[in-house]
């Protein structure tokens, strides 16, 4: 097995990838219990210059996965796959740019396979996972671009401006990545590269793609004034709490690639094996930049004030982390055991799926809510109950990410929208016609006995004041089969609005 993919890792990144989609879709018969895959879609019904949140390049990209693929659990979850497969391949590229051996790198790509981040928080689609793809790519374009020995410099560092401004356009977070690499070029050793037309040219193809989206900020407060609450002004104890969360977040998001990497890629005590693997790697500095850069700028920004610490920050920013690691291993045992952990997939993988069964059969015979929660089920009973009264189609749902649910689901096309017609922010594209049109106001979905009436008063009301006619109706939803052996009801009220 090590001899097939010593010399085909992409066929194990590609296996990896299809074994852990499989594995997901076991486990979880829902989208993420948060709504970030089903926001993402809902940004997806156009091609948004940004929103009130997050600028737009993974809702452009599922923009055009869906042009394609179908609305499903297994669909979205297998557009997960193929950003984790990405991600996966851009730190085998970025390996091999920085000139470690292919075992090394082949051993770090599947140690980093072992890690949380893109073992089990890599499924939920959002854009801390869109940088897992993309930070690899840009980091492995910088150190092409800032290689004396690159015969194609110019061209990598356009390809670094465009990644770096797609980075951007992914999360504004990215800067977290970018600032250390722009630091990079200042130090002595690297200065030569300001005599060249590389940073220049790297510079004009970044403003070139991030300009317009600047110009949008500018135009739209939505977006700047949620970035304006992500500042840190939380009480000192709070913010200390935080910021040392994010200081262990390596340990308990990586845990198991360093557990085997210190067990058998280094020897000696224990405090002389994690020394080993964390001190700077030998005539490689920017190794230690790609490593460690992200994660201390972002604790600098945290203990200065300019950020309230999400530890979930913490997902994109160890894609070199074990790359740092095996450079570091000693190279005796390295050969010895690297081939033996690459190899131990053989039993890894069937555990990914065995492990994904037991979960799956815990979570359905204890009630667990999110599980059971009938998402599918909803939107087609919402969407059939209107079109076998009315011949009028319904247009749009409203609002947030439960109304983006249903229109994911929905077996005719229906556009979610983040507020009601008559509301809609500035990001967002005006509906001129909606009083004209039928729509859904979707109200929360709970467990049987829950009381929406507040949410179904003023969704009336809302008809009212409009001269729409309403209609409230209340669904009663529970899911069956061999993956739900619990019947566990759920109440879904709906107001329908249709003009007069």
């Amino acid at each position: 097995m090590f001899k097939t993919f010593s010399s085909r890792p992409a066929l194990f990144v590609v296996i990896h990838c299809f074994v852990w989609w499989i594995m997901i879709l076991i486990a979880k018969p829902n989208l993420d219990r948060y709504g970030d895959m089903v926001e993402v879609y809902a940004w997806s019904q156009h091609w948004l210059a940004g929103s009130s949140k997050h600028p737009q390049f993974l809702p452009w990209m599922a923009k055009i996965w869906f042009l394609v693929a179908p609305k499903t659990v297994a669909s979205i979850y297998l557009l997960s796959a193929v950003n984790l497969a990405v991600a996966m391949l851009g730190i085998l590229a970025l390996g091999r740019a920085l000139r470690l051996g292919e075992l090394q790198v082949l051993v770090a790509l599947a140690l980093g396979a072992l890690a949380f981040p893109y073992l089990t928080l890599a499924d939920k689609l959002n854009m801390n996972a869109i940088c897992l793809s993309i930070w690899p790519w840009t980091a492995w374009a910088f150190v092409k671009a800032t290689s004396e020995r690159s015969e194609r410099r110019i061209l990598h560092a356009a390809l670094f401006g465009l990644l770096a401004g797609l980075s951007m356009l992914s999360k504004y977070y990215s800067i977290v990545l970018i600032l250390p690499l722009f630091a990079f070029t200042f130090l002595s050793n690297q200065r030569w590269i300001w005599r060249t037309a590389t940073p220049w040219v790297a510079i004009a193809v970044y403003l070139a793609v991030t300009t317009p989206h600047i110009l949008w900020l500018m135009a739209h407060q939505d977006a700047i004034a949620y970035a304006r609450e992500q500042a840190g002004d939380d009480p000192t104890g709070k913010r200390l709490y935080y910021i040392a969360k994010f200081i262990a977040a390596p340990l308990f998001y990586w845990p198991i690639p360093f557990i085997l990497a210190g067990l058998f890629l280094v020897k000696g005590s224990f405090l002389s094996r994690c020394a080993q693997l964390a001190r700077l790697p030998r005539d490689n500095a920017l190794l230690g930049v790609l490593a460690l850069g992200p994660w201390l700028l972002t604790l600098f920004f945290a203990v200065v004030g300019l950020v309230e610490l999400s530890t979930p920050w913490a997902i994109p920013i160890g894609f070199a982390f074990m790359l740092y690691g095996i450079a570091n291993a000693d190279t005796r045992l390295l050969q010895k055991n690297g081939p033996k952990i690459i190899a131990a997939f053989r039993f890894i993988w069937p555990i990914m799926l065995v492990g994904s069964g037991i979960a799956a059969t815990m979570d359905a015979y204890s009630d667990n809510v999110n599980y059971y929660r009938p998402e599918q089920e909803q939107a087609v009973a919402a969407v059939e109950h209107w079109n076998a009264r009315h011949d009028m189609p319904l247009s749009w749902v409203s609002s947030g990410n439960l109304a983006a649910m249903i229109a994911f689901f929905s077996p005719t096309p229906i556009e979610a929208l983040p507020t009601p017609p008559d509301a809609l922010p500035s990001y967002y594209p005006e509906r001129a016609n909606w009083r004209n049109e039928a729509g859904i106001i979707a109200c929360p979905v709970e467990v049987e006995g829950s009381d929406a009436s507040d949410c179904i008063r003023e969704a009336k009301a809302w008809a009212s004041r409009h001269g729409l006619q309403s209609e409230e109706v209340t669904f009663t939803i529970a899911r069956s089969g061999i993956r739900f052996p619990r019947t566990l009801p759920f109440q879904m009220p709906v107001v329908y609005v249709w003009p007069r």
